[in-house]
């Protein structure tokens, strides 16, 4: 290295250094210009050709500036941006489907739910390295006063510090569904490791409960929730960690409200995800950490904020539609329960609503399985024929059910007859209940869909209609259908079994309640209809 090139870097990192130490020193710094290094690939937008040069920090907000509101109405919602911090403060989906009860009366869903001292989503901090605190959401820039500099009907900028930068933010519609822009401007000094980090908190009442196997994630249900190197990671705000970060590039990361979710997108797969726990309990947060390297950068963002609708998140590609949870027990049935619902689509689109399309469903379905069901009826009805030769057994053996038991199969073998024929259609039917279960836990088109009496056919039926009407056809069908030899297991199959489905169905979703009533319905319709046509079986020979 010669001299004068020597001479050149002295120069600049005795500037570097001036400025920095100014900027500390001084509320309003005039720090001089200095040349910095070009950002990496994975910055969100290219940088210019020749490096920017600092600009003068702007000058600090008072603290006691008031609080100025911005509304931007979009496709399908309200966006309230507050000064204070230049972020979110209320996302309001519009649309009756769209509601929630509050003290006994609807009103529209706002999927911003902080605590007392969270920051608001899309408040954005400068981390350690660049003069931030080192807990991001503790740190008091995230709330700070912020200029507005410049707005219209469709479109907002704020101005101001975080750490030793100066930020420019601006919101702007795009018109597309549930959808803001964000333009993100940083100005500061290089710093080793510097990064700039955009906030999505949440809070949820510390009782709440995610969803179990009964009933769909509440209104208040939140979940710091990323996609990074092919994986979407979740933190379990109850869970032990404090902190957790997430390896890979973010391809996205927000937050998970149960039908509903919230992200932001950098124009490329970038930066990192850190998720993290707030001081209040119940509340965390999700952060999008991208990188920075002084001078003036430029990062171009989306924010998605609106229902989990399976097409509108795929239209974002980078599998975002990994955003909708089905749960450890449903997550097997994941495919089956997209399929189910391109059909319950396609029905309500025919009939305009839900609870007929489960009907229509429940029809299809019988269709497809109908000769497996003729094969089952056709061995229920050898098996009836067999029962006088089985009440023979029973009068020879007594109460010794093993020999009992072993005579039955013979008898069953003798006449080539299949006990578990019968059960065939329900083991088949089994894991539709689960991927339908699975629809109706995640799929937002069917939120708040009510069908006569049901308001809403995600949660279960508020005066167990449902429920006590497919107990009651359970009992029927089992008292159709052929009795084992055993007395005791015969009482539990006609008794108990109708029973527990019916204590089961009460906390179910009743869009599944209806499923499995009107599919009883249909399979004892269908067996008396078969029953009717089949040819009669001749008489077995005499048991020995």
């Amino acid at each position: 290295m010669g001299p004068e090139n020597r001479r050149v870097l002295i120069a600049t990192v005795l500037s570097v250094a001036v400025l920095i130490v100014w900027q500390f020193v001084f509320p309003s710094p005039k720090p001089k210009p200095g040349a910095q290094k070009r950002p990496e690939a994975a910055q969100t937008a290219p940088a210019a050709p020749a490096p920017a040069p600092v600009a003068p920090a702007a000058p600090a907000v008072p603290e006691n500036t008031p609080e100025e509101l911005v509304k931007l109405a979009g496709d399908g919602f309200e966006a309230v941006l507050t000064s204070h911090g230049g972020a979110l403060k209320e996302v309001v989906l519009e649309g009756e489907k769209y509601r929630r009860d509050h003290e006994g009366k609807p009103v529209q869903i706002d999927l911003v739910r902080v605590a007392k001292d969270q920051p608001y989503p899309l408040a954005v901090v400068a981390s350690p390295e660049l003069g931030g605190a080192q807990d991001a959401a503790s740190d008091p820039s995230a709330r700070a006063p912020m200029r507005v500099v410049a707005k219209d009907a469709r479109s907002v900028t704020f101005e101001g510090r975080a750490g030793n930068a100066t930020v420019r933010k601006t919101f702007r519609l795009t018109g597309k569904f549930h959808e803001l822009a964000l333009e993100l401007e940083v100005q500061g000094a290089a710093a080793p490791g510097a990064g700039i980090v955009i906030l999505y908190p949440g809070y949820m009442p510390p009782k709440t409960k995610s969803g179990g196997f009964f009933s769909g994630p509440p209104v208040e249900f939140i979940r710091p929730v990323c996609r990074a190197a092919d994986t979407t990671e979740r933190f379990k705000v109850d869970g032990d960690q404090a902190v957790e970060k997430v390896e890979g590039t973010a391809a996205w990361v927000g937050l998970d409200q149960g039908y509903f979710v919230s992200a932001i997108f950098p124009a490329e797969p970038a930066g990192s995800c850190v998720f993290a726990k707030g001081t209040e309990k119940g509340s965390a947060l999700a952060a999008l950490r991208l990188p920075f390297e002084g001078g003036s950068r430029k990062y171009a963002l989306t924010v998605y904020s609106g229902p989990k609708d399976l097409d509108h998140l795929r239209a974002y590609g980078r599998n975002f539609e990994s955003a909708i949870d089905y749960g450890t027990m449903a997550r097997p049935f994941a495919f089956f329960a997209r399929l189910l619902l391109y059909v319950m689509r396609w029905f309500e689109r025919l009939v305009g609503n839900w609870g007929v399309a489960i009907i229509l469903l429940t029809l299809l379905v019988k269709l497809l399985l109908y000769p497996l069901t003729a094969k089952s009826m056709q061995s229920m009805n050898e098996m009836r024929k067999l029962q006088p030769e089985i009440e023979k057994l029973k009068a020879k053996h007594g109460n010794d059910r093993e020999k009992l038991n072993l005579a039955t199969m013979q008898l069953y073998q003798q006449h080539k007859v299949n006990p578990l024929g019968g059960c065939l259609p329900m083991l088949i039917q089994l894991p539709i209940w689960f991927a339908l279960y699975a629809t109706l836990q995640t799929s937002v088109e069917l939120y708040r869909e009510p069908f006569l009496w049901i308001h809403d056919l995600t949660i279960k039926d508020p005066f167990f209609v449902l429920p006590i009407a497919m107990g009651l056809s359970q009992f029927i069908m089992q008292r159709l259908s052929p009795q084992p030899a055993d007395n005791a297991q015969a009482k539990m199959m006609l008794y108990f079994m109708p029973g527990f489905f019916t204590f089961l169905m009460l906390s179910v979703p009743a869009g599944l309640t209806l499923y499995i009533f009107v599919n009883n319905l249909l399979s004892i319709a269908q067996q008396q209809w078969m029953m009717r046509r089949m040819p009669a079986v001749p008489a077995p020979a005499k048991a020995k």
